[in-house]
């Protein structure tokens, strides 16, 4: 006896292209059910193969198809496994978008809505299933659906719209059904219930005929109201009823007219937002709105669409040149924002085309914002085109594609720097805070210097390395890509050689030895500390090593000598006091030194630091010996200001 497989409905994880391998599973399902000429190639597109070969027709014939293609899958797969997963890899993903292509060319109705990315190909998938869709009114009587087109300006709703009606006209055999569109947006309210719904002569002032609003015209036909989130209140109620009832009166009159007016309205308004923040019915939204509707989404946000159509559309206007449009062009069309949508685009491209004439568009063509939107990226963000452009039918001789690319790898070298070494920075502007003049320190300032230096060295080689890598992924003619791996090589090299220059030195080590990072990291670790911030208890550290130089400079050497020698049992007494109370922001207390210099003889700069070290005066005055008259006194003397002077108040 055969065991059943189980069939898993398993997605992509990305949001759009699960909603895009659903939207084929419910048609390809639809398929194989009906057991038609397209069932083999369906069956074996449910579960991700793209092949309509003699065993999928033989498993799509079988008596249970779903279950005779599972076993195909599991034996293609190599698998033995119960569960047979559907098609949902990147690969499967691509297979959709293939078919998703393939139904928008099956009609006419689309010829002329330009779409080659996923989420646009989808949504012109949905509106053929929409075009002709039907549900039920509140009397029951089946009737099409409305259909609500959402999108910013310029993304081409009118152009779907007309697509749908014509689509439906031929799929219902109605040739002369009408098509009505009203722009509501800018009429003030009167206007729109009059254009909608028209008025009896003597209606209202200055009605002096009868006049038939835009429904009646649309009967047994298509209206569109465009900006459908401009209606007004009262015209919201009005075209609810109307899509309730099918049913109309002019303004002005009693007599009901049945209509049959097929519903579809577009606007680039989040109807959502405007529900929440009461501008619009939310009964009337659902009425309109089937599911989610349709969204048109933004020319900016179309990957690949300049890359795919930008040739077709250059055509259609008539452009004949050989090449058609420089790499660069396209690739500035590509990053520009694009706030006008398609209804922007087809200005711009009329304009460069006439610009151009007969010859290649160039960047010179292009409108001054869309130059300098481009030219202003640094070279290596524009290096595919800085590569592949000829200049006047020169084409691309291996001296000059070298110089080109020295020219980016300079870009890449000036504007691109990585940040540098986190850790090894906090280190280095640690020591370097430290007034410690001996001829140790200094080297170890100097060796993270050159650590530093050398750290960013290899992190620019590496990120060079993977700027060629990714360059390489690209169409290019063979001896750029051969001269492009050349450079990929040698960044590759540069990267190597300066990962062994950092590992292999002495450097490292003896900055680890450092007595004052040593005994930094040794009172971080306290528990006392030990989810104090390293970057304010470093200031914390360095103001106390700078404040005890400056009063005892004895002091340092006994310290750095207990330091260098692993006496941390013996410091922590000395300034587990001080760190404590630094953490809690609080006095910064250390013992008074033995050998405290006369006050006298301290300069401006050294009086600015203590009063900088302290939190208190009374804190100062433990630390400096030196008592609160006194250090007033010099504080006036060397005209600083005295942060302490609440405090004396008090």
């Amino acid at each position: 006896m055969t065991m059943m497989l189980r069939i898993d409905e398993r997605l992509p994880d990305s949001p759009l292209e699960s909603e895009v391998v659903l939207h084929v599973r419910l048609h390809a399902r639809r398929a194989v059910r009906r057991k038609n000429s397209e069932a083999p190639a369906a069956l074996a597109l449910l579960f991700g193969f793209d092949k309509d070969d003699p065993e999928w027709a033989q498993a799509a014939n079988a008596p249970d198809p779903l279950q005779a293609g599972a076993a195909l899958a599991q034996r293609l797969r190599g698998s033995t496994e119960a569960v047979v997963a559907l098609g949902h890899d990147a690969s499967h993903v691509e297979h959709c978008k293939r078919w998703l292509a393939a139904r928008k060319q099956q009609d006419d109705v689309f010829a002329e809505i330009e779409a080659s990315d996923l989420a646009t190909l989808l949504e012109l998938s949905k509106a053929r299933d929409l075009a002709v869709a039907k549900g039920v009114d509140a009397r029951g009587v089946e009737r099409y659906l409305p259909i609500l087109i959402q999108g910013p300006t310029g993304t081409g709703k009118e152009l779907l719209a007309d697509a749908l009606h014509r689509l439906w006209k031929a799929t219902t055999n109605k040739p002369k059904a009408p098509f009505e569109v009203v722009h509501v947006g800018g009429m003030s309210a009167d206007m729109i219930n009059d254009e909608l719904f028209g008025h009896a002569k003597g209606g209202f002032t200055g009605a002096t005929a009868d006049r038939v609003g835009r429904l009646e015209a649309a009967d047994g036909g298509t209206l569109l109201i465009d900006e459908v989130g401009d209606l007004p209140p009262e015209a919201q109620v009005r075209l609810l009823r109307f899509l309730q009832t099918q049913e109309v009166s002019r303004i002005g009159e009693n007599k009901v007219r049945q209509l049959s007016v097929r519903v579809i309205a577009a606007t680039w308004h989040d109807l959502d937002k405007n529900v929440t923040d009461g501008k619009f019915r939310e009964d009337l939204l659902h009425r309109l709105r089937v599911g989610v509707g349709l969204r048109l989404p933004p020319l900016a946000s179309r990957e690949g669409f300049f890359d795919d159509l930008l040739p077709a559309l250059l055509k259609k206007r008539g452009h004949r040149a050989a090449p058609l449009v420089t790499r660069s062009v396209r690739d500035a069309l590509a990053r520009y924002h694009w706030p006008g949508n398609l209804r922007e685009l087809a200005g711009v491209l009329d304009e460069i085309v006439a610009l151009a004439y007969e010859e290649t568009i160039r960047l010179e063509h292009l409108p001054s914002h869309l130059q300098r939107a481009y030219l202003e990226l640094p070279l290596h963000a524009r290096a595919i085109g800085f590569l592949l452009d000829e200049v006047d039918g020169g084409g691309l001789p291996d001296d000059h594609v070298s110089w080109r690319i020295e020219q980016i790898t300079r870009s890449l070298a000036s504007t691109a720097l990585p940040q540098a070494n986190e850790q090894l920075a906090t280190v280095g502007q640690f020591l370097t805070l430290l007034d410690d003049s001996s001829e140790e320190h200094r080297r170890n300032v100097a060796e993270v210097k050159e650590l530093l230096r050398l750290d960013q060295q290899y992190r620019l080689a590496a990120a060079t390395h993977g700027f060629w890598q990714s360059v390489l992924s690209l169409e290019a003619p063979a001896n750029v890509k051969r001269l492009v791996r050349e450079a990929s090589k040698r960044a590759k090299a540069d990267e190597a050689e300066l990962q062994r220059q950092i590992a292999s030195g002495q450097r490292q080590t003896s900055i680890e030895a450092n007595p004052w990072l040593r005994l930094f990291r040794e009172v971080h670790a306290l528990p006392l500390l030990r989810g104090a911030n390293g970057g304010e208890l470093a200031k914390a550290f360095v103001a106390l090593f700078n404040v005890t130089k400056l009063l005892a400079p004895s002091v340092i050497d006994t310290v750095r000598a207990d330091a260098a020698t692993g006496g941390f049992a013996r410091l922590r007494d000395r300034f587990m006091r001080f760190m404590r109370e630094s953490s809690d922001d609080e006095s910064k207390v250390i013992d008074a030194p033995a050998e405290s210099r006369s006050p006298a003889k301290l300069t401006r700069d050294e009086w600015v630091t203590i009063t900088q070290s302290y939190a208190t005066q009374r804190a100062a005055s433990d630390a400096t010996g030196f008592d609160p008259k006194t250090i007033t006194k010099y504080l006036q003397q060397h005209d600083i200001p005295n942060p302490w002077k609440a405090e004396r108040a008090a």
